[in-house]
Order: structure tokens, then sequence, then C-alpha cells
């Protein structure tokens, strides 16, 4: 998707105001005047302020996935894209047992995952979701992997280093990756 400048700035405003707010209690009214734009505007883009952040995250994230040249690489963007805006994570992260927003950040990353294993690559993750038997199951495994660790570290403060952040998720690719582990499979 072409992202317009409308668009930009819409994302921009979100993101400058998660640096200081959950995103729980961030209303329309705030983004659109961070952003210095009308409301109709917001609505002839966004259904509503988790449409925003949906394509607020996928904007990130591609900007991340195409600016890496192997899965190792793309995962110590994300980490050290991640260690950079603490206070966005933070911010989104729940701020109560009865958030919807944990659920809508899982669905984001697993849509991601399964729009990105449509096309060609050489990255293990999407390989692996290619060749699964149920990519769909695959996909929100490991979403929710993601989501755990980066929801670990930040209840650690961040205080494990980005150095041992970026082997664990190494580590975890390799055993993704490694062909005689049975776990992308089903056992038919």
């Amino acid at each position: 998707m072409r992202v317009t400048r409308t668009v930009r700035d819409f994302q921009n405003a979100l993101l400058v105001l998660l640096e200081n707010n959950s995103f729980d209690h961030l209303t329309v009214d705030q983004i659109c005047k961070e952003a210095l734009l009308h409301r109709s505007s917001f609505y002839r883009y966004f259904n509503d302020k988790y449409d925003l952040l949906e394509q607020t995250m996928k904007t990130q994230i591609n900007r991340i996935v195409d600016s890496g040249d192997s899965e190792e690489d793309i995962m110590k963007q994300l980490i050290i894209y991640i260690d950079e805006h603490r206070n966005v994570v933070r911010h989104l992260a729940a701020s109560n047992s009865r958030s919807s927003l944990y659920s809508e950040m899982l669905q984001i990353l697993t849509q991601i995952f399964l729009e990105r294993s449509e096309q060609s690559s050489k990255d293990t993750i999407i390989q692996a979701l290619q060749e699964s038997d149920n990519p769909e199951l695959l996909a929100y495994t490991l979403s929710g992997s993601i989501l755990g660790a980066f929801q670990w570290w930040q209840t650690k403060n961040y205080d494990v280093p980005v150095e041992d952040m970026i082997h664990y998720a190494r580590q975890t690719v390799r055993i993704l990756s490694d062909d005689d582990r049975p776990i992308l499979k089903s056992s038919k």
C-alpha cells in the first residue's frame, strides 16, 4: 500500500502520542490534534484508532523487513527498533487484563506473517510458513512468541542487553529452520 502524506502524518502522530500515553486512553481527537488534521480526514483513511494502529505497525514492520538482508538482520533491526522506542512499546502493552489490545496486536502480526508468506522469500520464517501444514496456526504461534518475548523483555525493564535478545532471536530461528524438528509439520 502506498502511504499518502496524510496517512503518514496520522501514523507519526500516533507514534508521538504513544511516547507518553497508553494506547487504550488515546482518542481519535487527540490523534487528529497531534497530526494537525481534521477528524473527517482521519475517517477517510481509517475506521478507528485500531485500524490506524494496524496500518502504522504494518508500515513500521515493512520498513524494517525491507531494510534487512536476512532474517537474522531483520530480527536485529526489530530488536533495536523496540529498544529505541521502549516508551511506545510500553504504552502499547495492555494496561489492564480486560484490554483487547494484546489480541489486536496478535492478529496484526499474524496477518503480516501470512501476507508475507504469499511472496517469494529466502527468509527462514516465511519459508517455514509456506511449508507448514497449517500456516495460520504457525503464524499465530510465531506472533504470540514474539509478543511474549517482548513483553518479557519489558517486565525486565529492558535490563536484558540488546545483544542477548538478538542472540535469543537468532537461536529461535535456527530451531525453527532445523529440518529435523517436527514443529512445522502435523503428524498426519
